[in-house]
């Protein structure tokens, strides 16, 4: 069983449409993992219970601000969790700024998170300026993005470049928060009875804008039918919404409604109206309970919003354009007259919800990435290639040449460039656009992150830009990696343009190598540079080397997960160094000269003061992280290095 951390805004007893997906997950998965809340609690004092057998953490709040709970020991009462608790897997329903910058400061070790995304971020623009950075590296940094539909996905300005490792699950309705009673037929007659037996138009939902309740009101002088509205729910708008409806004898505001309430009021209503009015209502799960009862619903178009998929016109009910207060005033008539037409509907709407948003039918990749997933598959290769100012016609032709092998999976190409070129956005390849250089090692980790997430490859190829090759060299590298299950990672022969060799097979180097390299006179480092660089041998035999270049890397994914992917804390140079150092850990790391690439390798921290700095960076951090002088494991490394290659 799995450990899993469920992060939520609230959790129930506190109503509300997250609140509720939230909880229906929880109950889904219980049989088979074990599982944690942690939420906030609406009151400004911590309490932990337990609700339907799994432990729910509440931190105390102080207040609200613009919709954010204000809470109190957030960060040091998550970082306990994570410490304790150590789960394998995070779920953190979004949006939830407060929670995103304590878990971005943690850090979650090796769980995998996904991120559950409820809807954007719409509101507060001048707040969100600030916050979006932070959201973005959460995004780059999760394993899993949920959305809600997919029209949610495509249309989100977030999420839509996140395809690649982004899920569809949706909300769904939970089937026995409405089941019936004996007594339930005689409580649904009561409630109609209550507003004189006539047909009771409903709505339910948190008073705020977007969810356009003023349109509802203004409703009530354009139906002609004898009806009357009633409102539930409540919310900050609740009072001046129940002054504008001052007059009317047909609007009727019941307020908030328990499960059972509620239950009792759809079964005694004709029709629910949605007047939602924009992309902030992502789903409608209130508007899926309504039509799973049989009630038949009116509601404004929504462009990519999930309301569309749910609510199917001219079969769930009627959609009408957005914001058009005569057209939603002639829909509601028109099912109010049409009976029969309104009975076709409720059928409709029932089989709709029962067949598309129940657990047992929506949740299917929901229980897919959280049970044991398959082995990777046999010889399937993934690879990914970071982009900076790129050639695009030189990256069309690399990506060409990986797709004529017929092992290749997916391609990544990750953009690092300030500008998006939506050519690449053509290729055979999933682009995926960063809109700033994130440096080269993150660039890829972006890549075998999700390679090892979806577990689709048994190898993931790390390489540059600027390389070319034959295709056969991948199944040539590959059958060598299957017939030895003990290598890790392997590097093929590297030439440059001009056909001369790339010296690429090096020793662990030490703060003399680097930089002597880079700042002595070559005659003074001329021997050292000879055995660092491994001259001595004739580069024409497979041999077990410390240090694998950057520029064209096979890695087995099996031993990747345990040795991890790139160190982030190089932005570029020496990350390639660093996790050949991690894989030979765990298997051998090759150098196979039986196949060549050819790499137009342009040194550029030799003519640019800036990358000069970026290596000198990597090359502190990198001896700050291993040794500078004192390295005994280099040392032991070199030595029998040493001794294998000059035998």
């Amino acid at each position: 069983m799995a450990k899993i951390l469920h992060i939520s805004k609230y959790y129930y007893p506190y109503y509300g449409g997250i609140e509720d997906i939230a909880q229906t997950i929880v109950e889904q998965l219980k049989p088979y993992h074990t599982q944690k809340v942690i939420c906030f609690n609406d009151k400004n004092v911590a309490t932990t219970d337990i609700v339907d057998g799994v432990e729910v953490v509440r931190v105390a709040t102080i207040g609200t601000l613009f919709s954010q709970p204000i809470p109190r020991n957030y960060t040091s009462t998550l970082k306990k969790i994570l410490d304790e608790f150590r789960p394998d897997y995070i779920h953190l329903h979004l949006p939830n700024p407060v929670v995103t910058l304590s878990l971005l400061n943690l850090g979650w070790g090796s769980a995998k998170l996904y991120l559950h995304w409820h809807a954007d971020i719409l509101g507060q623009k001048f707040l969100y300026f600030f916050y979006k950075p932070y959201e973005k590296r959460l995004l780059l940094r999760a394993d899993k993005v949920i959305a809600t539909s997919r029209i949610y996905m495509e249309h989100s300005e977030v999420i839509k470049n996140f395809s690649y490792k982004s899920v569809v699950v949706p909300n769904v309705v939970k089937e026995s928060k409405f089941a019936l009673c004996d007594n339930d037929r005689d409580e649904i007659e009561k409630i109609r009875q209550r507003f004189g037996g006539k047909k009771i138009l409903f709505f339910v939902g948190r008073h705020v804008a977007y969810k356009g309740i003023e349109y509802i009101i203004d409703c009530d002088k354009l139906v002609d039918e004898d009806c009357v509205f009633v409102v539930a729910g409540g919310g900050p708008l609740t009072s001046k919404l129940k002054a504008k409806s001052l007059g009317s004898n047909r609007i009727h505001f019941v307020g908030r409604l328990s499960d059972r309430e509620l239950n009792l009021y759809l079964r005694a209503s004709y029709l629910l109206l949605f007047p939602s009015l924009n992309r902030s209502e992502a789903f409608g799960i209130a508007l899926a309970e309504a039509l799973y009862c049989g009630l038949p619903a009116v509601s404004f178009d929504i462009e990519g919003s999930g309301v569309q998929w749910v609510n199917c016109n001219d079969y769930s009910g009627i959609v009408v354009e957005n914001s058009n207060t005569e057209a939603f005033a002639k829909a509601i008539d028109k099912l109010l007259k049409d009976t029969e037409e309104r009975d076709r509907m409720s059928l409709n709407a029932h089989k709709w919800v029962a067949e598309q948003f129940v657990a047992d039918k929506a949740f299917g990749e929901l229980y897919t990435i959280y049970n044991l997933p398959p082995k990777p598959t046999a010889d399937r290769v993934n690879a990914s290639i970071v982009l900076y100012k790129n050639d695009f016609e030189k990256v069309k032709v690399l990506v060409q040449t990986l797709r004529k092998s017929p092992i290749v999976n997916k391609i990544y190409l990750v953009d690092n460039s300030p500008v998006i070129d939506k050519r690449y956005g053509e290729l055979e390849a999933t682009y995926i656009f960063n809109d700033k250089n994130i440096g080269y090692g993150r660039g890829h980790n972006i890549a075998m992150r999700q390679t090892l997430t979806d577990r689709d490859a048994a190898y993931h190829i790390v390489m540059n830009a600027d390389i070319s090759f034959d295709p056969s060299i991948i199944n040539n590298m590959v059958e060598y990696m299957d017939e030895h299950p003990d290598v890790g990672m392997l590097m093929p022969k590297v030439f440059y343009p001009n056909n001369k060799i790339q010296y690429l097979c090096r020793l662990l180097p030490t703060p003399l190598d680097l930089f002597g390299r880079r700042f002595l006179p070559k005659k003074v480092m001329k021997k050292r540079i000879y055995r660092l660089e491994m001259r001595y041998t004739d580069y024409n035999k497979i041999i077990e080397v410390p240090q694998l270049s950057g520029s064209f890397m096979l890695i087995n994914t099996a031993i990747l997960e345990k040795s991890g992917i790139f160190d982030e804390r190089y932005f570029m140079y020496l990350e390639d160094v660093d996790l050949t150092r991690r894989v030979s850990k765990y298997a051998k790391t090759i150098f196979y000269p039986a196949v060549h690439i050819v790499h137009e390798h342009h040194r550029g921290s030799y003519s640019s003061i800036h990358l000069l700095f970026r290596h000198i960076s990597s090359a502190i951090k990198y001896f700050c992280k291993w040794g500078f002088f004192l390295d005994p494991d280099r040392d032991a490394i070199n030595s029998i290095t040493l001794k294998n290659t000059l035998q």
